[in-house]
């Protein structure tokens, strides 16, 4: 297993390799909420040469985790999982960057949940998503 670069601060990785597969740049994180840039290339095209639902499900499902880890107090948990992602489709999407709005709507001990919009390059909605998140406590 490779070992990933640290966040001096909390000591959790700041980089993974999805994240570098999908051009993860996190623009902002605090207060349960996110602003997250992605650089999406050909290789998440179908085979209509358009952007594959799950790019989108993917870039949203990291809005919504990058808005959770802002929230969350560090020294009490390890971090979280995704139990549930709803992804609604508005548009079809292309080769380029992407702009993702992460939210938390209600952060209890064990659950969060958030949602999240996406922008295309010409500042276009595309796809919204709401999420439920497992809280992983530390023992």
């Amino acid at each position: 297993m490779r070992e990933l670069p640290k966040d001096i601060n909390t000591n959790t990785a700041i980089t993974s390799p999805m994240s570098d597969m999908i051009g993860r740049q996190i623009i902002s994180m605090s207060e349960g909420k996110s602003e997250v840039h992605f650089t999406i290339g050909e290789q998440f095209l179908n085979l209509q040469d358009i952007l594959h639902g799950g790019a989108y499900a993917t870039m949203l499902d990291t809005a919504c985790g990058v808005a959770i880890r802002g929230a969350l107090d560090m020294d009490k948990y390890l971090g979280h999982v995704t139990l549930e992602l709803k992804t609604c489709y508005l548009q079809a999407g292309y080769v380029g960057h992407y702009k993702a709005f992460g939210s938390v709507l209600r952060l209890g001990k064990s659950v969060a949940f958030v949602e999240a919009i996406l922008h295309n390059n010409q500042d276009e909605l595309v796809a919204t998503a709401s999420a439920t998140f497992k809280l992983r406590a530390r023992k």
